[in-house]
């Protein structure tokens, strides 16, 4: 209507702006055709069934943008490998959010267990997609979809492929906010040295519960260690109490009520493998679990040796000691691994996602200097041109650096 109003030749406004919306309908008409093939068009048969692992997860993270995170799983149907060409991401409407080809493509896909790359589906294998879609503040579409391309490789069975491209799956974007909470630790220079949102550790971890369905434990959750100096640790880095974050106080980020407690397991010395894991039950070492809100459970895991300060039942407040950090269970290095989950057990539930209610962003440490920093001590580097400033209710990204009050 403004552009009918604005235009001085009333003839040609009433022109452009019937133009307009028929331009604007056949927009529509195409993405509804596109979209919504499989009820336009006869079936085709694909190489590939194409799932997610969970309806996709929303966060705003300390790039000051809105991530949208979910996992896309690719399984090979054919009797031959599929190589994966392109992923786009569409809202309904048929506005791009995401293009993944190529490098950045190869970047994403792994194995359903590890963070691995990948370039091919094997014949009859599965394969995962680490997805994150970054939008801007404020604009997270209540649905998504998706264009998948693909390659089948020469087979004397490929002629029984119908078509080389998959439109879907449309999913519908989980309408809960993120939680919001108070720092888990006080202190300056912690580092976020594995979480949200790239293909870490922490990101791509997928496991399967009672055979019926895949669980994401620790897409949101952070492993914290403290630097100094941008150093992690003093001397050779071959003790724990030489890492700055060894004996710091872990308090709870929220009110609630501890629900399970263990304080039984030794510390691991640095760099070594884990010789206290024996079962699901030994990775999160000595670890304290708090109802924090209905549904909510906040997680705190390899907290030192008879550090616990809280017992199962108690009420704990915001602030509260839990105990102090250490470097039990499934630890190569003193830290805190810290998460929300829709259950009581770490393994088991799927993680929630959150964001601090006030924190100072000091930066973002340079990716080609975190393994140095960790292996001889060397400081970490900072990602030129990153502002320090206080941030209230975002998600620290992976490799950010934090100062909490």
């Amino acid at each position: 209507m403004r552009r009918i109003v604005q235009s001085r030749v009333p003839g040609m406004a009433v022109i452009n702006g019937a133009r307009s919306i028929i331009a604007t309908t056949a927009r529509v008409a195409v993405l509804v055709a596109l979209l919504s093939v499989s009820a336009a068009c006869a079936p085709e048969t694909t190489a590939l069934i194409v799932t997610s692992t969970n309806d996709p997860l929303r966060v705003t993270g300390s790039d000051g943008m809105d991530h949208i995170e979910y996992d896309l799983i690719f399984t090979n149907v054919f009797a031959g490998p599929v190589t994966l060409t392109s992923i786009d991401v569409y809202t309904p409407n048929g506005k791009r959010l995401l293009r993944l080809k190529g490098e950045e493509l190869k970047q994403v896909l792994q194995p359903l267990f590890g963070s691995d790359e990948i370039n091919e589906i094997p014949s009859s294998s599965s394969v995962a997609a680490v997805m994150d879609v970054i939008v801007p503040k404020g604009e997270i579409p209540d649905q998504i979809t998706h264009r998948i391309k693909y390659e089948v490789s020469s087979h004397p069975l490929s002629t029984l492929i119908g078509s080389n491209e998959i439109l879907g799956p449309l999913l519908t974007v989980n309408p809960m906010e993120p939680v919001v909470i108070a720092p888990p630790l006080k202190g300056t220079g912690w580092f976020n040295a594995n979480g949200c949102c790239v293909p870490s550790n922490h990101r791509a971890f997928r496991m399967a519960v009672d055979g019926a369905r895949y669980v994401k434990s620790e897409t949101f959750a952070i492993d914290w260690i403290q630097a100094k100096d941008k150093r992690l640790f003093e001397g050779d880095g071959t003790k724990n109490e030489q890492y700055f974050a060894y004996g710091a106080d872990i308090v709870s980020v929220g009110n609630g009520t501890v629900v399970s407690v263990r304080d039984d397991m030794d510390d691991t010395p640095p760099n070594t493998p884990p010789t206290t894991v024996k079962g699901p039950g030994d990775y999160p070492g000595n670890n304290v679990v708090v109802l924090i809100q209905p549904g909510v459970w906040a997680s705190y895991a390899h907290l030192m040796p008879g550090s616990v300060a809280v017992k199962e039942g108690d009420v704990v407040t915001t602030g509260q000691l839990i105990g102090k950090l250490g470097s039990t269970g499934n630890s190569t290095a003193p830290h805190l691994h810290f998460g929300l989950g829709d259950g009581p057990d770490i393994l088991t539930s799927n993680s929630l996602p959150f964001v601090i209610d006030r924190y100072k962003y000091v930066g973002m440490a340079d990716v080609n200097t975190v393994i140095d920093a960790f292996t001889t001590g060397a400081p970490l580097g900072l990602v030129p041109g990153d502002d320090t400033r206080i941030q209230r209710n975002a998600h620290p990204l992976n490799f950010a650096i934090t100062d909490f009050d």
